[in-house]
């Protein structure tokens, strides 16, 4: 959310010692937190800002926010809890700390403080999470009703339990704040930390400490140690993750989520090689493109090449590890970017991977078909090899140029390219392209517009668009906008 200098001052100086409570819940053995603040304005100012999340959350597209509301008020009307509390609670500071519990940028990016309970309810690990609230006692009775579970409390006893079919949560309810965990470890190594009877985080944490002060200038603000936080983008490489930091808050007309992730390299020259790679992807952005979804990354990053394809084909089923080994050494034996072009919204997988052909001999590359059985043919001039298994029928298109791997017949395939246009051509890509970092090492994009006019009917200029790059320091930077 974009504040006037003026009132964001206004609101850290008011709220800044308040605010600072929720870090002394966290004990020095946390592996990481996250703080979710103003969620219910974040949403509205999404609502209001940006043609996605107006889309999303708007009763003239999903209507995803009144659908929330109504379950709110149908809660709040079973449990006897004023649903007013209920909507309040969501603008209230809450705090997600702990060990054991991977977590996922999509998991942050719900917005919904719910959905990370019921993750947690299924976990039984050692997290937490307080949230604030002068009813704590109330805004537990309407989490209870949410998750479709029963108060317990025990006579006597300070930490009680919330009980359902599906698992157990553990609880505490104090002045001004609700402390519920994954089991009763948790609540009680909260509370001692909070009392002053464990060392806290922010004691022994300089980048904890950091983090945590920035944290009141942004909607979702995490810091987490190894590799506890997971990001399915990207590129898959042997280097290993330090800590990670995340950011998101909206920016302008857009959702803007910030990575950054301190990583170690066994071998120096492997981060020199990842610098070298970072270019502005103009050429890139000047070919065809068609789909919902287009991808670019180097072509020697072929463990980036598995994680993308297994999103269209079960690449770890035993039928598929030979092909995935042969597409392997196609993109090892081309050159510069890999593009993967999809279509998100599609009853059947539609994908195509284009790679550059590193010399015009490609005889080599295609005797493994052959002795695969594949049907041949010739179309507009390219060698064609259709491949037919259990699940799939892929065709591997090659010319001089290129070699294109696609789910397309060829017929299919180049009609689409030639009624396509670029990237250049797409207002939302050149839009959220300007926003994003000069230069970078993959890049992503889904041309929401598409997927909203399939699902829903509406026409309007929409996007997310990713990108990944590293700087010489060794931090790998990710940048997330929803458009």
């Amino acid at each position: 959310m974009k504040f006037f200098v003026f009132l964001l001052c206004f609101v850290i100086h008011f709220s800044g010692v308040a605010a600072q409570e929720l870090f002394d819940f966290v004990p020095e053995s946390a592996g990481y937190f996250v703080v979710l603040r103003s969620m219910r304005s974040t949403l509205e100012t999404l609502r209001d800002s940006t043609n996605f999340f107006g889309a999303y959350l708007g009763d003239e597209g999903f209507g995803a926010e009144r659908a929330l509301y109504g379950i709110i008020d149908a809660t709040g009307y079973n449990a006897e809890v004023d649903t007013s509390l209920l909507k309040d609670a969501l603008n209230r500071d809450l705090l997600l700390a702990g060990e054991g519990l991977e977590l996922s940028l999509e998991d942050l990016l719900t917005f919904d403080p719910f959905y990370l309970l019921e993750k947690l309810k299924l976990s039984r690990a050692r997290i937490f999470i307080v949230w604030k609230s002068e009813s704590s006692f109330t805004l537990l009775k309407a989490v209870a009703a949410l998750l479709d579970m029963t108060i317990f409390a025990q006579p006597g006893e300070s930490i009680n339990e919330l009980r359902s079919n599906s698992g157990t949560l553990f609880y505490y309810t104090g002045e001004g704040f609700l402390i519920i965990g994954g089991n009763r470890e948790a609540v009680q190594t909260a509370l001692n930390t909070y009392q002053g009877q464990e060392r806290r985080l922010l004691e022994s944490s300089e980048k904890g400490r950091e983090i945590a002060e920035m944290s009141y200038d942004y909607t979702i603000t995490g810091f987490f140690d190894s590799d506890r936080f997971k990001i399915d983008l990207g590129l898959q490489s042997p280097f290993s993750v330090d800590n990670t930091v995340v950011f998101a808050r909206p920016e302008g007309h857009t959702l803007a989520a910030t990575i950054v992730q301190d990583t170690i390299f066994l071998n120096s020259q492997d981060l020199e090689v990842f610098l070298e790679l970072a270019d502005t992807k103009e050429n890139e952005a000047s070919e065809k493109t068609f789909g919902d979804y287009t991808v670019f990354f180097p072509s020697s990053s072929v463990e980036t090449l598995r994680n993308e394809l297994t999103h269209w084909f079960e690449l770890d089923l035993e039928p598929y590890r030979e092909l995935a080994d042969y597409i392997v050494l196609l993109s090892r034996e081309s050159t510069g970017n890999a593009r993967i072009y999809g279509e998100l919204v599609s009853e059947v997988p539609k994908v195509s991977a284009v790679f550059k052909n590193r010399n015009g001999d490609t005889s080599f590359l295609e005797s493994p078909l052959k002795e695969w059985g594949a049907k041949t043919s010739i179309y507009r001039g390219n060698r064609v090899y259709e491949l037919e298994n259990d699940f799939d029928t892929i065709y591997f298109i090659f010319s001089p140029a290129t070699t294109v791997l696609t789910t397309l017949t060829p017929e299919e395939y180049y009609s689409t390219v030639s009624s396509s246009g670029t990237l250049r051509d797409n207002v939302s890509y050149e839009f959220v392209r300007e926003l994003g970092m000069e230069k970078d090492i993959v890049e992503a994009f889904v041309d929401v517009k598409k997927i909203f006019k399939s699902l829903i009917g509406i026409t309007l200029d929409s996007a997310i668009f990713y990108q990944q790059t590293f700087l010489e320091n060794g931090k790998m930077v990710h940048a997330l906008r929803f458009y």
